[in-house]
């Protein structure tokens, strides 16, 4: 589908326009994992094909989108509980409000992913053939984002752990170090503290005579 430059004097801070060339050397790569963006920013990836109905289930109150869907002046349409998510592509997981509304540039740009990312251009901005103007999410900012720390500590912990006993043991390990100790502190009642005084002042007075 072509693309036409979008000249647009202002925008938010978190918009790119991008122009309409498009490189057309097609490069071969591995199979890419399906990634899904929490409204927090937060990247989550499936190595698996996954069901929207799934993600449903997992985060009640949820709907999953594609993150080619946005465009401004139209409401941001939902996949169904039967349509599976394709590997390589990006969603969105926002709570079920935010397809309510039709989409705006303030709606994206108050929201709590934009919000929690305000130091990023991470939004581009294109203008379709028909006129539409659609905000998609940079590949550059998806692929800068880490997943979530669950996701990151499992496959080390699969590597030097070769049993469940030893990967109890790791787990007890890492969770002691990341504690800090504090020392247990007592309040002195005030009478506690005439015994103190006064028990003190007996052992001068002895040392004394």
């Amino acid at each position: 589908m072509g693309l036409k430059f979008l000249s647009l004097q202002v925008l938010p801070w978190c918009f790119h326009i991008i122009s309409d060339h498009i490189a057309t050397t097609t490069h071969h790569h591995p199979p890419q994992p399906v990634r899904l963006i929490d409204s927090d920013g937060f990247v989550k990836t499936y190595q698996k094909p996954v069901r929207a109905s799934e993600l449903m289930r997992e985060y009640p109150k949820h709907l999953v989108c594609h993150s080619d869907s946005f465009y401004i002046g139209q409401k941001v349409p939902s996949l169904s509980e039967s349509d599976e998510l394709l590997p390589g592509h990006s969603y969105f997981l926002f709570p079920r409000d935010f397809f309510q509304s039709v989409l705006t540039f303030v709606t994206i740009t108050s929201s709590a992913f934009a919000r929690k990312n305000r130091n990023n251009t991470f939004f581009e901005v294109r203008k379709t053939q028909s006129g539409s103007i659609q905000i998609r999410v940079s590949d550059e900012f998806i692929s800068k984002r880490s997943p979530i720390e669950e996701e990151k500590e499992e496959p080390i912990v699969r590597k030097v752990c070769t049993t469940s006993d030893l990967e109890k043991d790791y787990r007890l390990l890492v969770g002691c170090k990341s504690r800090q100790w504090k020392p247990k502190l007592e309040t002195i009642r005030e009478s506690d503290r005439r015994r103190l005084g006064a028990a003190f002042g007996m052992k001068r007075r002895i040392k004394s005579n």
